[in-house]
Parts: structure tokens; C-alpha cells; sequence
């Protein structure tokens, strides 16, 4: 509930004090005095939103006791509105020169008085809103130009170390240094455009079909790395409520959740805990709810701090920006987001306990067929699983995940009870274990090898950890461990590692499946076409393109990429086609080879390489023919995948 607003009243007739207070006191909290002197006393208490002060007065006038308070560096900025019985132009010309804001004569009819009271505090209010916006633009400015420098100086210095030496494994060090800088600025300069997008209403969802935990997996590839350099005990629990498969806008979803992610490991000091929850609360024929939790065991925040929280140009506490950078509109942007996902986001906090963020979206299921599956070759009763974590997060996450497929499975919290739950098995001992490799007392290793004395080759042993799987694969190899499935753990990964056991799939050396021939990078008997005029960023399309083996042909503007096309229509398979060029631009260039009168011409798949990533540029590429569109900066990664998306399917010339 909003606070009334705080009004003095000073005039030495008490008739008039009395009438005033008893118009305003309904709506207003007032402060009558009958002098100047005593105002300063209630100065000194409370400081009000408007003084009401008559002009005539024994003592000390209202000219005078205005002076005072505009040379009182604390008392100035309260606005001041003169009452007076005289109609003199001259004299209300000397009051608003000293700084009052208006004048109301005597004597007073109730109805206008409250009316002019009420005109006069919205005006005051909007000024003090507006004046406040424009200083917490002007200090994000300053912050975001030195978040913008500070990055941009990381890769200038790195790239001049880089260059004046020849030592290889400096060099490469530099560049990994550049390369976290440039990833740092353009997320920052992300956040800058979404910003401008939410503020000219151009902030719009583009939906399609994803699968949720596939999102989710490549979320936490991101920001395991942040969270391994903590060495946090980091944990995803993605309840089997929730579909595979959903519709919506993907891109956004994983903006919101990678924000919050990033936060709350950014916020939680060193072997803190970070906890992801998902699951489904409402359905309603094809829409369903999900609320998802990001809680972390960081620095919390204050009720007064959490109020900024979601303000735009603004983080709960200007400390923040010095001590843990950040644009400061992460947060903003994520809360328009979920708003546009007809969902909402709060937060609960206590200052060095934690924060933990929760929103809800409302999403759609997908139509394609769940991929998470028991195989039939598994005989339940032939089954029995143990999970050992000294995590209790995950024991429990263990446990829900296997009812939700009817699988039988007990938990342990250390390697000890783990040997001693196998002792009492019997003639039901268990055959699939998942180890932790952290441990206390008995880490994963020991425990593995203990297990093999016991059972030998009757039973799978899968490793669990947040380390990289080479870090520990020799040790655990030797230990008799055949399977490892990172942390955070995922449903799917589960199942599917349980069904690759059962079906006894070839392993290769290190203990995971060869995935070598499914890479998709294999494009040595396809040719495409380059139009890009930028002579450094063909460089880098080069590079980016050189392990696939595809072969490339450039044009350096639009008329060439056209006469190319035109002269060898058979040649190209795709054609990568940037937007702003000399002589022809990307659109021209489109529209001009769609013209041809070639069959090739229709077909081609042209995608625009765009610095414009605004819906509407996107929908302009569209329209001028385009299939496709990827952004630059360009991520390997996003174009091996518009290539797996685009040539997968044809036949080998």
C-alpha cells in the first residue's frame, strides 16, 4: 500500500489552520503549525512531500522562512506553495522567484484547494520520476561505457601480446583471453538492443517447436564452466511431468534461464549450491504451466533492494555493478519476456542465506513423439539399481526419476552404506550402480573398485561428476567404470544410459559410445557460395568452414554473387548471402537470383548473414526470398547447424 503524502501547514490564523487541515486530512498526512519557527522543528523530523506557507506572518514572513529553507541544501528541493489575501502580481513575482511553485489565495474554497493540492503533487511526482529515470539512465550509461571499454581493452591488450611473440602456447592463451572478452561484450551489447527493442514496443516472441531438455542440456554446457571454477555443488531437477517437446519461443525461454543461472552462480561464493527445479502445474487440453526455480545459496538481498530488483537502468545495489559488473538488464528483460509468456516472476531473499527466483510461463506441447523411452528389452524384475550420492538433491532426484519409468531403484549416501545395502542384498544383489565421484571418506573411484571385487562382470558401473570425463577417465577405467554422465543429470540421460547398458551398445576406449561418424561436420561434396564484402570476415568464414570440408566460392558484393550463380547454377548448393553491401545489396542480390529464369534459381537455399537480428529485419529477409538467417557475430556452432539443417538431406554427387 502506497503512503499518503506528507503536507505541512503553516499560517498564524488558527481559523485558517483548521480549515485547511480538516479539507486535506482525509487524503494527505498534515502537519499543522502556526509559525515558521515550529515548521523548522517538524524539519527536523519528517520531511514532507509539500509545505503550504502563508505569506504574512509575525516573526518570520513566508518570503523569509522560503530563503532559509532554498539555502538549506537538505530542505531545498521540497516545494513550497505561498498562501495569501493579497492579489498583487508583484508580490506573487517575488514569491515564485525565491521558488515557490504556485500561490493559492485566501480565501478558500475546499473543493478547489483540494484540487489544486492534488494537480500539484502529480505534477511534482512525475517531475521527481522523470528526474530519477534520467539520472538512473545517465549512471547506467557511465556503467555500461565502462562495461563496454573494460572487455574492449581485453582484447585489444590480448591481441598485441599475441602479436609481438612467437611463443605458441602464449598465443593461444591470449586468445582464449580475447575470446571470453568478445563473448562478455557481445552479451552485453545483446542486452543494450533488447532493451531498446522493449522500450520502442518492438519486443516480440517468435514460436516454434523445441525440445525442452535438449535446451536445457546445452544451457548448462554454457554455464557448467562458471560453476566448476567455484566448484559449486550445481544440481538440475527437470520433473518427468514436463513434455519433451514444446512450443514456444526457445531463443527467449533460454535467455530467461541462462540469465538467472548466470546470476546465482555470479552471486554464490565458492562451493555455494545452485539448484534448477522445473516442473509442470497446470494443463488445460494442449497448454500447460511450468514453473521453473533458480535458487542459489549466495548473497541474498534486502526487501529494499528486491523492490529496484526489476527496474530498468538499475540493479538492486550500485555496489553490485562495481563488484560483480553486469549491464543491469538482465533481469528487466527476462521479467518482459515471461510477461509475454503470459507468466509472472518474483523472488524470495534473505541477505546471506540466498535468493531464489521463480517465474511461470504458459507453453504448448509439441506433436512430435516423446524420444524418452525404457527399451523392451529391459525386464524390470531382473533390475536392481543403486544411486550413490552424498548429495541429497540428487538421491531424491534418483528416486523420482526411476518411479516415474516403474524402475526399482535404491539410494545411498556414501560409499559405506553403498557396500553395506549390497551385503544385505542377498541372493537380490544390485546390477546397475550410479557413482558420485566426490565424495567424503570413499570417493566414487575406490567405491567402483570395491563393487567390481564384489560382483565382477555382472554388473554396470556408471560414474557421475561434474569434472570433464578426461580428467578422471583413466583412474575410473581402471576402476572397472564403463559409462559417465555429467552433472547436472538429466532424465533422458538416464534412461537412454540405462538402455545402452541393457542392450550392451560398443563402447570405444574412453567408455562413451563413438559419436565420431555423427558429428554432421562431414561436407566435402558440397560447394557454397560466399557473398560477403568484408574481406576479414571472409577470413574467418574461412576458418570457421575449413574442418568440414565444404568447398567455398567468394563474391565480394551482390552483381557478382548474382552473375556466379547465373553462370554455374549447378554448382552451388547453398549460398550464405550477407545483407549490407556495395553496389547490390543482400535483398537485391536474393530477389535477383529468384528472378532467373533457372530451376535452380527457385531452389537454392540462400540464408542472410545479418548484424540485424530484430524481427522485422528477419521478416524482410523473408520477404525478399531468403530461406534462413544467421547472426554475426557468427557463432560455429549456429552455422554448422543451419548446414546440417539444410544439406543433411541431399544425396552425395
Amino acid at each position: 500500500m502506497t503512503e499518503p503524502k506528507k503536507i505541512i501547514i503553516v499560517d498564524d490564523n488558527t481559523e485558517n489552520l483548521t480549515a485547511i487541515k480538516n479539507t486535506l486530512k482525509d487524503h494527505y498526512e498534515v502537519y499543522p503549525s502556526n509559525s515558521a519557527f515550529k515548521m523548522f522543528e517538524l524539519l527536523e523530523h519528517i520531511t514532507p512531500d509539500l509545505i503550504l506557507l502563508d505569506v504574512e506572518m509575525p516573526e518570520i514572513s513566508g518570503y523569509e522562512a522560503a530563503k532559509r529553507l532554498k539555502s538549506n541544501g537538505k530542505l531545498r528541493e521540497i516545494p513550497i506553495i505561498f498562501l495569501t489575501n493579497m492579489i498583487d502580481a508583484k508580490s506573487e513575482i517575488t514569491g515564485l522567484n525565491i521558488g515557490a511553485i504556485d500561490y493559492i489565495h485566501k480565501p478558500f474554497v475546499a473543493p478547489l484547494l483540494l484540487r489544486r493540492i492534488k494537480t500539484h503533487l502529480s505534477l511534482i511526482e512525475h517531475q521527481q520520476d522523470a528526474l530519477s529515470a534520467s539520472r538512473a539512465k545517465g549512471e547506467f550509461l557511465s556503467h555500461m561505457s565502462h562495461e563496454i571499454r573494460t572487455p574492449l581493452n581485453a582484447i585489444i591488450g590480448m591481441i598485441n601480446i599475441a602479436g609481438n611473440t612467437d611463443d605458441i602456447s602464449k598465443i593461444k592463451y591470449c586468445l582464449q583471453r580475447a575470446g571470453s572478452a568478445s563473448k562478455h561484450l557481445l552479451n552485453i551489447i545483446n542486452d543494450i538492443l533488447d532493451m531498446s527493442k522493449i522500450e520502442a514496443n518492438k519486443f516480440e516472441l517468435a514460436y516454434s517447436e523445441f525440445n525442452f531438455e535438449k535446451m536445457l542440456m546445452d544451457i548448462i554446457n554454457i554455464t557448467n564452466v562458471h560453476a566448476e571454477e567455484k566448484n559449486l555443488n550445481f544440481a538440475v531437477i527437470l520433473n518427468t511431468n514436463v513434455p519433451s517437446l514444446l512450443v514456444g519461443d526457445e531463443l527467449r525461454l533460454s535467455q530467461v534461464i541462462m540469465n538467472l543461472l548466470n546470476n546465482a552462480i555470479k552471486f554464490t561464493p565458492e562451493n555455494g549450491k545452485v539448484v534448477l527445479r522445473v516442473e509442470k502445474t497446470e494443463e488445460n487440453d494442449d497448454e500447460i504451466t511450468l514453473k521453473t526455480e533458480v535458487a542459489d545459496s549466495g548473497i541474498g538481498m534486502t526487501e529494499e533492494q528486491q523492490k529496484r530488483l526489476f527496474s530498468a537502468y538499475s540493479q538492486a545495489d550500485t555496489n553490485i555493478y562495481k563488484n560483480f559488473g553486469g549491464s543491469g538488464l538482465g533481469l528487466v528483460i527476462s521479467k518482459q519476456i515471461i510477461e509475454l509468456m503470459n507468466g509472472e516472476i518474483w523472488i524470495e531473499s534473505k541477505p546471506n542465506v540466498g535468493s531464489k527466483f521463480i517465474f511461470t510461463i504458459k507453453v504448448r506441447k509439441g506433436f512430435g513423439k516423446e524420444d524418452m523411452q525404457l527399451s523392451p528389452k529391459i525386464n524390470k524384475d531382473d533390475l536392481r539399481i543403486l544411486a550413490v550420492d552424498d548429495s541429497e538433491e540428487t538421491r531424491m532426484y534418483f528416486t523420482h526419476v526411476m518411479a516415474a519409468f516403474h524402475l526399482p531403484c535404491d539410494i545411498a549416501c556414501s560409499g559405506k552404506e553403498a557396500l553395506e545395502m549390497m551385503e544385505k542384498a542377498g541372493n537380490k544383489p544390485y546390477n546397475l550402480f550410479f557413482i558420485d565421484w566426490q565424495m567424503p571418506e570413499m570417493d566414487g573411484i575406490k567405491l567402483a573398485k570395491k563393487i567390481k571385487e564384489i560382483t565382477g562382470d555382472k554388473s554396470f558401473i556408471i560414474m557421475l561428476s561434474m569434472a570433464d570425463w578426461r580428467t578422471i577417465e583413466r583412474e575410473a577405467i581402471a576402476a572397472g567404470v564403463r559409462h559417465f554422465i555429467p552433472k547436472p543429470i538429466f532424465p533422458s540421460t538416464l534412461i537412454n544410459t540405462i538402455n545402452e547398458c541393457i542392450e550392451i551398445k560398443p563402447k570405444d576406449g574412453s567408455g562413451k559410445t563413438d559419436k565420431s561418424k555423427e558429428s554432421g561436420f562431414d561436407f566435402e561434396d558440397y560447394t557454397i557460395l560466399v557473398a560477403e564484402d568484408v574481406e576479414i570476415n571472409r577470413e574467418i568464414l574461412s576458418s570457421i568452414l575449413e574442418e568440414t570440408g565444404i568447398s567455398i566460392d567468394f563474391a565480394q558484393n551482390g552483381t557478382t554473387a548474382v552473375n556466379m550463380f547465373q553462370m554455374y547454377p549447378d554448382k552451388y548448393d547453398l549460398i550464405l548471402m550477407d545483407l549490407n553491401m556495395p553496389e547490390m545489396d543482400g535483398y537485391e542480390a536474393t530477389q535477383a537470383i529468384r528472378s532467373l529464369e533457372l530451376t535452380q534459381a527457385g531452389n537454392i537455399c540462400i540464408i542472410a548473414m545479418t548484424a540485424n537480428v530484430f524481427r522485422e529485419d528477419i521478416e524482410k529477409c523473408m520477404a525478399a526470398g531468403m530461406n534462413d538467417h544467421i547472426g554475426k557475430p557468427i557463432a560455429p556452432e549456429s552455422l554448422y547447424e543451419k548446414l546440417r539443417k539444410y544439406l543433411k538431406k541431399k544425396e552425395h554427387k
